[in-house]
């Protein structure tokens, strides 16, 4: 088997935006597990962890308790809690919600979040979408409300994730390589990309596994060279399907940095027609491809993304 099959051919989307927002998604390759247990982590450095999908997470305290592991999303501009979650700490409902994932509009539940701190980073009194934890794939997430005016920056050497002020360099690298990108409803649009000369609209989504492209992208690839393809199926946070072929991307350049060898699965979402990218060649940037490098910085005040090569 290639090492870019998936052996149930099933992937999870996890990303979602809420109401009146434009919508996101995220990619995992595995089903989430059905048991997602509450567990407080201790620490206070913000270290990487992993859930059942193989996504980054880090501590969160909810309403002044935990510190709970939540999916960080950079791909979803509403941060969520999962009902296993809501219900371990009583939220009080806040009424049906409309929100738009990857495959869809849906109504779901809410709840009133009275506060929420991840690192310096503070929220409160807000509505939180509530989603199955059994689709969601973890207890939270983290989405663009949690980060807007943040810097983010994965480290995968030292396996920490650090949420600090935009000014802040500390943990800048001489070395590192500049992405300059655009802001699109919070996300961060890199256009200085391409894949064999084909120009490229590229969203950063931390949140998902596999990287994501429409079939515009597809389409004018196809016109260069064959391919072969596994057909998989993506699963949404609210447990909705969509079919997805799944292939290999020989070179992707994102600005000035080069990608080899990447998987990519192709499927028309509807988060590319809210992205308003159905007619040019874009695709969603996931974690199996930012895994990669040895440290990736989002900056979304300074509206640029800074790689370290592994």
């Amino acid at each position: 088997m290639d090492d870019w099959t998936t052996p149930d051919r099933r992937l999870f989307a996890a990303g979602l935006i809420g109401a009146a927002l434009t919508p996101s998604l995220s990619y995992a390759q595995h089903e989430p597990s059905r048991a997602i247990p509450l567990e407080p982590l201790a620490e206070e450095s913000m270290p990487i962890a992993r859930d059942a999908a193989e996504r980054m997470t880090v501590p969160v305290m909810l309403n002044g308790k935990g510190p709970f592991p939540f999916v960080v999303d950079t791909g979803s501009n509403r941060t969520v809690v999962s009902d296993v979650l809501a219900g371990q700490l009583d939220l009080p409902a806040s009424g049906l919600i409309k929100v738009r994932a990857a495959t869809g509009p849906v109504q779901t539940p809410s709840a009133r979040v009275a506060s929420l701190t991840v690192g310096r980073r503070h929220m409160s009194n807000f509505k939180a979408p509530v989603l199955a934890a059994q689709h969601l794939g973890a207890l939270g997430m983290l989405g663009i409300d949690a980060v807007a005016d943040q810097r983010v920056v994965m480290d995968f050497r030292r396996k920490q994730m650090t949420i600090e002020p935009t000014t802040s360099r500390a943990s800048d690298d001489p070395n590192a390589l500049t992405v300059r990108a655009k802001s699109k409803y919070g996300q961060l649009l890199l256009v200085d990309s391409s894949v064999e000369d084909v120009s490229l609209y590229v969203i950063i989504d931390t949140g998902g596994e596999v990287t994501i492209g429409n079939s515009t992208m597809r389409a004018k690839l196809a016109r260069r060279r064959a391919e072969r393809a596994e057909q998989v199926q993506v699963i949404s946070v609210t447990g909705d399907t969509a079919d997805a072929d799944l292939t290999m991307l020989p070179r992707l350049n994102v600005g000035n940095v080069v990608v080899l060898n990447q998987p990519i699965a192709y499927a028309d979402l509807y988060a590319f027609d809210q992205f308003g990218l159905r007619d040019k060649p874009a695709m969603f940037l996931g974690m199996s491809t930012l895994r990669h490098f040895a440290k990736v910085s989002l900056d979304f005040p300074a509206r640029e993304v800074r790689f370290v090569l592994a």
